[in-house]
This record gives C-alpha cells, structure tokens and sequence, in this order.
C-alpha cells in the first residue's frame, strides 16, 4: 500500500536513489558511474528539492519510504535563472549544450506554462493510479498558487511515459531529436 505525501528533507536519499534507479528506463547512457550520476541528480532532481520543496510531493510505501516522487519547479523563469547560476556550472562542459537546450524549451513555453516538473515511480509501484494521483495533487498544488499550466520534457524513448501523460491531458509542444515538450493547461 502506498500514500503520497508532502516532500520531507528526510525523504532526499531515496528521491536521489529513485532518480538514478529510474533514468536507465528513459534514456540510454554510457553506464551509471559517479560521473553520470552527479549529472543526472544536478539535471533532474536536486535543483527541485533543495530550492522548491514546497513544490514536491512523494509516494511511499508502509514504512514510509519514499517510492516514486512529483517534484516541480513553479516558474520556469526563476528557475532558469537559478539552475543557470548554481547548477549548470556543475556539468562538464561537454553535457552542457545537451541540459542548456532543455532548460530554453522550458523558457520558451513559460508564459503558456509557467511551471515543469518530473515525475519517477520505482518499477515495482508503477500502475494502479498512482502517477495519476501524483499528477493530481501536483495541479491541484499549482492551481491553489494560481498557476495556470505545467510542462515535461520526455525522452522518445520512454513510450509508456508519453502515453500516459496524453491520457492525462499533456499536448505535445514541440518534438526535438531525442524527445518532447508536453504542456498541461491546468483548469
């Protein structure tokens, strides 16, 4: 059994170790070193739970470990600006065009979309509603603060992901190389 709760600071280990459980099933990359994994936590995860926990929300399960999480960033421009002054400047250089183009088709969607997000379940949780849930108390979070849409950036490779954000509402934006933008107008 499984409940979904407001992100807790004690929650950070598990929602890392589900950020890097979770990325082989998105994405190809060369292996899961420190290297990769110091990139996928500063692209995907920390900026969102050390600067907006208030806007992260976790699964968990009986014992109340964090199992799979919603974290979002609720303006795209702040974000932008923070992630660019104190995140970026983490990568290597070689990875940085890759995250900059990323972080632009955020920008270019915000006044539409003012917020994004990422959402990863554990595969063993997976099914039964509970990313929809997630999704759920997500928007009802933002529309409570007065935003009015979300966004996601999803690999093409992850079929099942674009599937069920379709299912939820997401339109695709914009279609890249190796993914899409999705938006969600929020009612």
């Amino acid at each position: 059994m499984t409940n979904i709760r407001p992100y807790r600071e004690t929650d950070k280990y598990n929602v890392q170790r589900i950020c890097l459980q979770t990325v082989n099933d998105d994405v190809q990359f060369e292996g899961l070193n420190r290297e990769n994994a110091s990139f996928f936590l500063t692209v995907y995860c920390n900026y969102y739970i050390e600067k907006e926990p208030q806007n992260c929300f976790v699964t968990v399960d009986g014992n109340d470990e964090a199992v799979g999480y919603i974290i979002c960033a609720e303006n795209v421009k702040k974000y932008r600006k923070a992630f660019m002054n104190e995140y970026f400047p983490k990568l290597e250089k070689k990875r940085r065009l890759m995250v900059f183009g990323e972080v632009l088709a955020y920008y270019f969607f915000a006044s539409r979309y003012p917020a994004h997000m990422h959402i990863d379940i554990l595969k063993e949780y997976r099914g039964g509603g509970t990313g929809t849930k997630m999704l759920e108390i997500l928007t009802e979070h933002l529309k409570n603060k007065g935003i009015s849409g979300v966004q996601l950036c999803v690999s093409e490779a992850n079929t099942r992901g674009i599937k069920f954000y379709e299912r939820f509402g997401f339109n695709t934006l914009m279609k890249f190389s190796v993914g899409r933008a999705m938006g969600y107008k929020i009612k």
